[in-house]
């Protein structure tokens, strides 16, 4: 198991790698990344719709060439977009995983109006009327997606990891709390834990019910310090500093308390990115969970 230095080496070496392709930006990019060569060589990549209560929902998976049946697989949301950015990010020279994007029948790199309805839960206020749709979607991960993943690939006990970021990482949240055996790992991105000014935190403790082997929680370095981001216009200050003052706490907080609980979680800054800009890095750090 790699410790929490290994992951943050291969974060740094990963981050350099991008900085020679890719800008920063504040909100997530919307364009939707290509899957390099190296990793269409190692992967059929594959696509399946399915409908659950009326919603329509598509699969992006990405199954190894050289491994008929994966001992590992990662679930991502946001799937149109972050599917790529999971694929680019495995280790080409460790056991490869089974990559499960769900994403939505869309040519947009993020639905914006169904990730708003499906990963967060209902809260009072105009701000948060959009959302409400977290228990129905866990109910599609449990009732369709999983099952149909398993039976698909004759899947043996695998190790299951969660990656989310912002509102999907609010949804891996509500499902650790609610369901927490239903991954081995958490990867959790710059949650949005000023959804609902942060309703979702439990009252009373211990918080979880069931123990994940790893709970990993990220943040950009300017997510934490906005004033420090080049790229940051007054505007963008103004939103993020009034979305920090509706949160009881960040990443790195939520890590504590959760480590205060006496449950494996860790906390990782991302160098020198912001909100948008650290999702690729998360996912490299989340893969060297995936591929130990």
């Amino acid at each position: 198991m790699p410790s929490l230095d290994v992951i943050m080496l291969r974060v740094l070496l990963f981050g350099l790698m991008m900085l020679l392709h890719h800008q920063v930006f504040a909100e997530p990019d919307f364009s939707i990344p290509p899957i390099t060569p190296e990793m269409n060589a190692l992967y059929q990549v594959k696509q399946t719709d399915l409908t659950f209560e009326g919603k329509n929902y598509r699969l992006f998976i990405g199954e190894p060439k050289s491994t008929p049946v994966p001992s590992a697989v990662l679930y991502t949301t946001d799937g149109n977009a972050q599917f790529p950015l999971a694929i680019n990010a495995v280790a080409a020279d460790k056991p490869l995983p089974l990559i499960v994007g769900i994403g939505y029948v869309s040519d947009k790199a993020y639905a914006l109006a169904e990730r708003t309805r499906d990963y967060t839960f209902a809260a009072e206020g105009e701000e948060f009327a959009k959302g409400g749709g977290v228990a129905d979607f866990l109910r599609f991960f449990t009732q369709r997606v999983k099952p149909y993943i398993a039976e698909k690939y004759a899947l043996q006990q695998p190790q299951e990891t969660f990656f989310g970021h912002s509102f999907g990482a609010l949804f891996g949240l509500y499902v650790l709390l609610q369901q927490g055996d239903l991954f081995n790992n958490y990867c959790l991105a710059s949650p949005s834990l000023w959804w609902g000014h942060g309703a979702l935190l439990p009252t009373q403790k211990p918080w979880l019910q069931h123990s994940p082997q790893r709970i990993l929680l990220t943040l950009g370095e300017y997510e934490a310090e906005p004033e420090k981001d080049p790229t940051m216009n007054p505007e963008q200050l103004a939103k993020i500093k009034m979305r920090r003052e509706m949160m009881p706490l960040d990443a790195r907080g939520l890590a504590k308390e959760l480590q205060a609980q006496g449950q494996a979680a860790e906390f990782l800054l991302i160098p020198q990115k912001n909100h948008g800009g650290s999702i690729a890095n998360a996912l490299q750090a989340c893969m060297a969970i995936v591929q130990p």
